[in-house]
C-alpha cells in the first residue's frame, strides 16, 4: 500500500491537455518563443515541470505542439480559400479570415500571430526551419493556385501571377502586423477593402 501511495505522488497529476496547450500558445503568442520562460509558461498552463516533460517533452516539443495545432487550424481556411472559384475569391476568403482569426478575442490558436510573433535565438536554427518550411508550403500552394487562375482567364496574361500572389501573402502578413499594432477591425477591414479594390480582373 505504501509504495502504491509513494508511485501515486510521483507521477504527474492529471490535467486538461488541451487546455494547457491554449495557455501555452497564448505565452508563445504574446512573447515569441525566446520571451517564453518555462517559468511563466508552467505558470500560465497550470502544470508542473514533471507534467510538461512527461505530457509534451522539452520548450522546444511544446513549441512545435502549439504551431501543429495551430497548423490544423490554418489549414481548414487556407484549403478552403484555395478551394475558390477565382482568384479574387482566393483573396477575399484570405483576407477575411485573417481579420477574423485576428480579431477572435477568445483562444488563440485562432491567432495567426503564434507563428509571426515567434522570436527565436541565434542557438534556434532548428526551430526558425520547422517555422520556414510550413510557411513556405502554404506560399507555394498560394502561387500554384494564382498561376493556374491567370490560366483560367481570371487576370491578364501579362501580370505577374507569382509576383500577385506573394503581394496577397504581403498583405495578409500586413493584416496582422497592423493588429497586432492596435488597428481596429474596421481599420482592418478599410485595409482588405481597399487591396481588393486594386485587385485585378475578376
Amino acid at each position: 500500500m505504501k509504495k502504491t501511495e509513494k508511485q501515486a505522488r510521483g507521477r504527474p497529476r492529471q490535467f486538461d491537455e488541451t487546455a494547457a496547450l491554449v495557455a501555452a500558445t497564448r505565452v508563445f503568442w504574446r512573447c515569441g518563443y525566446a520571451g517564453s520562460s518555462m517559468s511563466l509558461l508552467l505558470k500560465e498552463m497550470g502544470i508542473n515541470r514533471a507534467s510538461l516533460y512527461a505530457t509534451f517533452g522539452n520548450k522546444d516539443a511544446l513549441f512545435k505542439r502549439v504551431v501543429e495545432r495551430y497548423e490544423k487550424e490554418k489549414e481548414s481556411y487556407m484549403r478552403e480559400a484555395l478551394a475558390q472559384s477565382s482568384a479574387r475569391g482566393v483573396a477575399e476568403h484570405l483576407l477575411r479570415n485573417t481579420i477574423d482569426l485576428k480579431t477572435d478575442r477568445g483562444d488563440p490558436r485562432a491567432s495567426m500571430a503564434v507563428v509571426h510573433s515567434s522570436s527565436f535565438g541565434p542557438g534556434d536554427i532548428a526551430l526558425r526551419t520547422f517555422i520556414r518550411e510550413r510557411g513556405d508550403f502554404w506560399r507555394e500552394q498560394l502561387v500554384s493556385r494564382i498561376v493556374r487562375a491567370q490560366t483560367e482567364g481570371n487576370f491578364s496574361s501579362n501580370l505577374d501571377a507569382r509576383g500577385l500572389a506573394l503581394t496577397l501573402k504581403a498583405a495578409t502578413d500586413g493584416l496582422l502586423a497592423a493588429a497586432g499594432a492596435g488597428a481596429t477591425e474596421v481599420e482592418l477591414e478599410s485595409i482588405a477593402k481597399t487591396f481588393l479594390g486594386l485587385w485585378p480582373g475578376r
